[in-house]
């Protein structure tokens, strides 16, 4: 029952000190994205014990009081009387498998030694497959500009317009030219005539530009 409500308390506040074997430590590793199964891992926890035991705090006694269904101050003493019994347990040579936490056994050095339990994921992977939205808007910078996506895009939109539309003018007034030139020689013909001047040339008549000296 102690074991059990120990490592929910663990699970809980991430870390719980036992007077005589440590603090234990539920660290975390952040999810990862996992890109060649396209999937998101979720964060993956390990259990970890620093030697350097902390006191435990009044309002952890309150927890495990309401835990057990006892005082606060029968908590304290089962807790105690537990933490005593279970290094006198190790130094004695028993390795104790504590379910979730791992395994605690006693070192060469008369030190106590602690063996994690296997890393555990609380959280199933999930799929995570890049999208490619072609309309969503983002910043491009422009020289020492930013702009979003759709400005870029009117702007370059519009000046494509502006070039279509210059092509545009260029193709119909050459057309109306091949037109006209058409028609003129349709009506003309096509020999020299057709191109020279049809009007008769007449000179004009010398007036008198001299005079007679007396």
């Amino acid at each position: 029952m102690m074991y059990e409500s120990l490592y929910q308390y663990f699970l809980q506040y991430k870390q719980l000190s036992v007077p005589g074997i440590g603090t234990f430590f539920l660290d975390r590793t952040p999810a990862t994205v996992n890109f060649p199964d396209k999937r998101m891992d979720p964060p993956v926890y390990a259990v970890r014990l620093d030697a350097s035991g902390l006191t435990p705090s009044r309002s952890f006694f309150s927890w495990l009081g309401a835990a057990l269904q006892v005082s606060e101050r029968d908590a304290v003493i089962r807790f105690n009387d537990f933490a005593f019994d279970l290094k006198k347990s190790i130094l004695s040579g028993a390795r104790i498998n504590w379910k979730g936490m791992g395994q605690l056994s006693k070192g060469l050095a008369g030190e106590i030694k602690f063996l994690p339990a296997d890393l555990f994921q609380p959280e199933a992977p999930v799929g995570a497959e890049k999208l490619i939205r072609e309309k969503a808007d983002h910043m491009v910078r422009v020289g020492e500009e930013e702009r979003t996506s759709e400005e870029m895009t009117a702007f370059l939109n519009k000046t494509e317009e502006k070039k279509n539309y210059w092509w545009a003018w260029a193709l119909m007034l050459g057309l109306l030219a091949v037109m006209y030139i058409g028609w003129y020689l349709s009506e003309n013909g096509v020999g020299m005539s057709a191109t020279s001047n049809p009007g008769k040339i007449h000179p004009q008549a010398g007036g008198i530009n001299y005079r007679i000296l007396p």
